[in-house]
C-alpha cells in the first residue's frame, strides 16, 4: 500500500510540472523568452502527449484516485472556460478590452502577427485557450481535490491576477495590471471568478460518486477472527 502511495505522489507531481507548461507558454513568448510556434512544438505538445500517457499509467497501476482527479479537472475547466468567455466576449465587444486574446494567441501560435488571423491561426488560438482552462482545472484537482466553492473561487482570481501581472497584459501598451484601461482587469478578474465558480460546482458534483467508488473500492474487509487491509485488486482498481 505504501508503495502504491508513493507512486501515485510522484505521479501527481509529474502532472502538475506538465499541466503547468501550457499556461506559462503565452507569457514566456510575450516576455521574448522564445518564439510561440517553438515553444508550443518543443513543450506544449509533448507536455499533452505525456498528460495522455501519464492517465493511462493511472489507470493501469490502479491509481483510481489520481485518474479521477485528472479527468474531472479536465472536463470540469474545459465547460468552466465558456463561462470566462461569457463575460471576455462581452467585455471585448463592448470595447473593455484591448484585444481578441484567443485571437492574438492563435496569430503568434502560427506566427501570423504580420499577416493577421487565419482559419487555422484561430481554430488553434481556441483549442489553445481552452486547453488552458482544462490544465488550470487538472491543478487545482490533482493539488486540492474537493473544497469548498470559495477555494475554486479564489483560485480563480488568483490566476487572473496573474495574468495581470504577466508580460502579455504590459505587451499590450496598457501598463502594468491593465491598470491604463480600468475596465481590463475588471472584466479579467470577474471574468476568473465565473471560471473558479463554474470549476467548483462542476467538479464538486462529479467528483463526489467517483471518489465514494474508490472509498468503496478499497473498503477493509472485517472477518470474524481479524480484520485486513487487502492491496488493491488489479483490475477492480482500474479506470472503466
Amino acid at each position: 500500500m505504501r508503495r502504491i502511495l508513493d507512486e501515485e505522489v510522484i505521479l501527481s507531481a509529474v502532472v502538475l510540472l506538465l499541466a503547468g507548461v501550457s499556461p506559462n507558454i503565452f507569457p514566456a513568448a510575450q516576455a521574448g523568452l522564445a518564439k510561440m510556434p517553438a515553444l508550443a512544438l518543443y513543450l506544449l505538445v509533448p507536455a499533452i502527449v505525456l498528460l495522455g500517457l501519464l492517465f493511462a499509467v493511472a489507470c493501469g497501476r490502479g491509481h483510481r484516485r489520481l485518474a479521477s482527479h485528472m479527468l474531472i479537472g479536465v472536463v470540469a475547466g474545459l465547460i468552466a472556460t465558456i463561462g470566462l468567455e461569457l463575460v471576455r466576449a462581452t467585455s471585448f465587444r463592448l470595447g473593455g478590452m484591448p484585444g481578441d486574446l484567443p485571437r492574438l494567441m492563435g496569430v503568434l501560435l502560427t506566427d501570423r502577427f504580420m499577416f493577421g488571423p487565419s482559419t487555422l491561426s484561430d481554430v488553434l488560438g481556441w483549442a489553445y485557450h481552452f486547453w488552458n482552462g482544462a490544465v488550470f482545472g487538472l491543478i487545482f484537482a490533482v493539488l486540492l481535490g474537493r473544497r469548498p466553492v470559495s477555494w475554486y473561487v479564489g483560485y480563480g482570481v488568483l490566476i487572473g491576477v496573474g495574468f495581470l501581472a504577466s508580460p502579455v497584459v504590459t505587451s499590450m501598451g496598457i501598463g502594468s495590471f491593465g491598470l491604463g484601461m480600468p475596465s481590463m482587469p475588471v472584466s479579467v478578474v470577474l471574468a476568473h471568478v465565473v471560471y473558479g465558480w463554474a470549476l467548483g460546482v462542476l467538479y464538486l458534483r462529479w467528483s463526489r460518486p467517483a471518489e465514494a467508488a474508490v472509498r468503496t473500492n478499497r473498503q477493509p474487509i472485517q472477518s470474524a477472527s481479524h480484520i485486513a487491509i487487502h492491496e488493491p485488486d488489479p483490475e477492480g482498481d482500474r479506470c472503466a
